[in-house]
């Protein structure tokens, strides 16, 4: 069985995982193409490619004349055109076994191709979703993991505590529903923990990582024993898999609905993230920054969790098996997972949207934009006088 995987973008490097993890099973290959590798807000973190468009157009199109399976990512459709001259609309008409895998929720995708979200959701092909914050938006897809690599390293057993932040969007919390980290929030929480331990005699180092290649933002959550990855929205994502596939503790906020998918994907009730809203996370960091054998216990058990339950070997069958519902019944949807009425939706959707919206009061005061813009125009004059 061939795959052959297109992307407009590099995608924070999810398509090259997931065909690493295809071709270590037997009798499966897969291979990637990217249409742009400096496309979008992930350019600076530079992830490993494959194939490029159009530098390798000669052996993509040999591929594609052979593959079992096109496997289009996020913003592909019938009718992209970017990757001319194929068609993925001729070969859709043509039979030819497709996916489309989403990693970003319908609006976002809508506004990247300029459609309106309707049509992502009309689109025919059969959907594959990651089981995180956009599957809510798909009920007919069927749900994939996001594979990450477990030959990770993991912290030190011995110095200070070290916590880590390596966010990739760097607005509010409250500003988007789910294209958010909680940027500023975040970094406030951090400085209120530095401050605490401080008056508390603790040795804690923050490690705030920031716009740097990917191989070095793993080198660096290496030597973090505790790490946040988003506290804000209810969700998870690549950073919480990473953490405690290296052994951290790591702290991010899912709510029921990511929760049931999590348990759908692994047939598990215990994925092992310290589950904590950014308004209550202070208090949960300095329990566990004032008993440090514990935190370096409790990331050793959720290295051990992350080695028995997400081997990329394992989380690669769901897309072997998803590959071979379509190859059976090229144009035959995935089993829906509908919410065909109001109650069904407002308990997959609404209830949480209502509860994030709830706990904003809550979380740190942030200072207002039009304060900040003065204030940093007075440091500017205050140091071109020599005067800070």
């Amino acid at each position: 069985m061939l795959a052959l995987h297109f992307s407009h973008t590099p995608l924070v490097g999810a398509p090259g995982r997931v065909c690493a993890a295809l071709r270590a099973l037997p009798g499966v290959d897969a291979r990637w193409v990217v249409l742009d590798a400096q496309a979008g807000e992930y350019d600076r973190m530079s992830f490993e490619l494959d194939l490029r468009w159009p530098r390798d157009r000669d052996e993509v199109l040999a591929l594609l004349s052979r593959c079992d399976v096109v496997h289009l990512h996020n913003y592909l459709h019938l009718d992209s055109a970017d990757f001319a001259p194929v068609s993925f609309a001729e070969l859709w008409q043509t039979g030819k076994p497709m996916v489309r895998h989403f990693h970003s929720t319908p609006d976002l995708v809508a506004r990247f191709n300029r459609q309106p979200t309707q049509a992502v959701a009309d689109c025919p092909i059969p959907k594959l979703v990651i089981a995180q914050y956009p599957e809510r938006q798909f009920p007919d897809a069927r749900l994939v993991p996001n594979v990450v690599a477990l030959d990770l390293p993991s912290p030190p057993d011995d110095g200070p505590l070290r916590i880590g932040y390596a966010p990739t969007r760097f607005n509010s919390g409250g500003s988007s529903r789910w294209d958010t980290k909680g940027y500023g929030e975040t970094v406030k929480l951090l400085r209120q923990l530095r401050r605490r331990c401080a008056r508390e005699g603790i040795a804690l180092e923050v490690d705030l990582i920031e716009r740097v290649p990917h191989a070095e933002c793993l080198a660096r959550k290496a030597r973090c024993h505790l790490f946040i990855d988003d506290l804000v929205t209810g969700s998870y994502h690549l950073n919480t898999l990473e953490a405690l596939a290296q052994g951290s503790v790591c702290l991010s906020c899912l709510d029921g609905r990511t929760l049931a998918a999590l348990q759908e994907l692994t047939g598990r009730s215990d994925f092992p993230v310290v589950n904590v809203g950014v308004e209550h996370a202070l208090e949960v960091l300095m329990d566990l920054c004032r008993q440090p054998a514990l935190t370096r216990a409790l990331g050793r058990q959720n290295r051990a969790w992350m080695l028995a339950h997400w081997q990329p070997a394992r989380m690669a069958t769901h897309f072997v098996d998803a590959y071979r519902h379509v190859i059976a019944s090229p144009r035959g949807p995935f089993p829906a997972r509908r919410l065909d009425d109001a109650a069904s939706r407002w308990r997959a959707v609404g209830q949480y949207d209502t509860l994030w919206r709830a706990r904003q009061p809550h979380w740190p005061r942030l200072t207002p934009r039009w304060m900040l813009a003065p204030k940093a125009a007075i440091g500017r004059a205050l140091r071109a006088l020599g005067l800070r």
